[in-house]
């Protein structure tokens, strides 16, 4: 079965760690881990968190001194761990507007910059990182108004780019959704930003062991895939709730230590691109469908996250998510924007409303892509 969510094990690698270096920054040691967006090596500090949202807080609570009485200014196409992190932390958020294509919308931004800003937190999507025009009005903005920088690379972590990333004072993102690990974030903090530093919890919670339950039922789908599907979507949704219940900062787990620094980086990164490019090549021209992650998210620096489409509308995007589901391809939704919280603009309730995530990672090969090609163009068939 093709699973949503990020839920896996890399049970070979478990097997052939050492089991002596159960600490992070002694794994980092022995191991190393390659910020590939940090090409000068500014980030040398790095703390290992249970996963994004907790590392997120982590970095909220190491400059709360600086953001006393500020805001940090928010996309408005965005996952509801960004305002769960900023709320555990204690802070103020404003919202700025992403346009259809992924991009910020400046106009916006600099509407929303006023004396209370301290902060601007802003993602690279779904592999590209947002383009030189935006990165730079960013660096600007920051240097005139003495502002921090966020920069979420949750969806970008294999890509890499000298102009475009690696320039924020922080940069957060999920490792577990790269990596074949059910728990794992990321906090690097770039050279010469002072902070408090937190102490990070114990590992183990009850999301951890939601998550592990997860990835087992995989080989029973496995081998079962006309077993109802139900049963895996209801403890998906479990999972990702006991994400929100506790968002104290937790260190990553000793067995996803082990996975994350003794996992062959460059394998993980090829698969996912010849995973992106086969699909590009077949569905492209797809009518009925139409691919926001673009062509440029599989070319090697930039590494896809996800192959990510738009359906027509809503209806659409749900009845596609449906026959998936009964076809054992099983998609995100990236994402169902927090509407409590914000009024999005039009753009952003777009993207939400109309687009799937498809996994293309190293869990798979070609002939699985194959499969899932057939099914989206029998769907877009029966469509027309």
């Amino acid at each position: 079965m093709f699973i949503g969510g990020f839920y896996s094990l890399d049970t070979e690698t478990m097997l052939k760690m050492q089991r002596e270096t159960p600490v992070a920054s002694e794994c980092a040691h022995k191991y190393g881990f390659e910020l590939r967006c940090d090409m000068e090596n500014k980030y040398k500090e790095k703390v290992y968190t249970n996963n994004g949202r907790t590392a997120s807080v982590y970095a909220f609570r190491h400059c709360r001194r600086r953001m006393e009485g500020k805001k940090v200014l928010l996309p408005d196409y965005l996952c509801l761990s960004v305002i769960s992190a900023m709320q555990a932390a204690g802070v103020e958020y404003g919202f700025y507007h992403v346009k259809r294509d992924l991009t910020i919308d400046l106009a916006s931004l600099e509407q929303a910059m006023t004396d209370e800003v301290g902060m601007i937190y802003f993602i690279h999507y779904f592999a590209v990182p947002q383009p030189r025009e935006v990165t730079d009005r960013i660096r600007a903005l920051a240097a005139e108004r003495s502002l921090l920088v966020m920069e979420d690379i949750t969806q970008c972590l294999f890509s890499r780019d000298r102009q475009r990333m690696g320039f924020g004072d922080y940069i957060v993102g999920s490792t577990r959704k790269w990596y074949p690990m059910t728990d794992g974030g990321i906090v690097a903090i770039r050279d010469g930003v002072e902070g408090e530093r937190t102490t990070l919890l114990g590992a183990y919670d009850e999301s951890v062991y939601k998550e592990l339950l997860i990835s087992s039922l995989r080989a029973y789908y496995d081998s079962h895939p006309q077993a109802m599907k139900q049963l895996y979507l209801d403890r998906e949704a479990q999972a990702n709730a006991g994400r929100y219940k506790d968002l104290s900062p937790r260190e990553m787990t000793d067995e996803s230590k082990y996975i994350f620094f003794g996992t062959d980086v460059a394998r993980l990164r090829e698969r996912r691109c010849e995973n992106y490019n086969y699909l590009c090549d077949r569905l492209g021209d797809l009518d009925g469908i139409e691919i926001i992650s673009g062509r440029e998210a599989g070319n090697g620096e930039y590494v896809p996250f996800g192959f990510t489409l738009l359906a027509d509308d809503l209806a659409d995007r749900d009845r596609l998510y449906s026959y998936l589901v009964n076809c054992n391809i099983i998609p995100e939704i990236q994402w169902k924007l927090p509407l409590d919280y914000y009024t999005p603009g039009a753009d952003a309730l777009e993207l939400s409303q109309r687009n799937l995530m498809l996994q293309c990672d190293q869990r798979y090969g070609l002939s699985d892509m194959a499969y899932v090609c057939e099914k989206l163009e029998a769907y877009c068939r029966a469509k027309s």
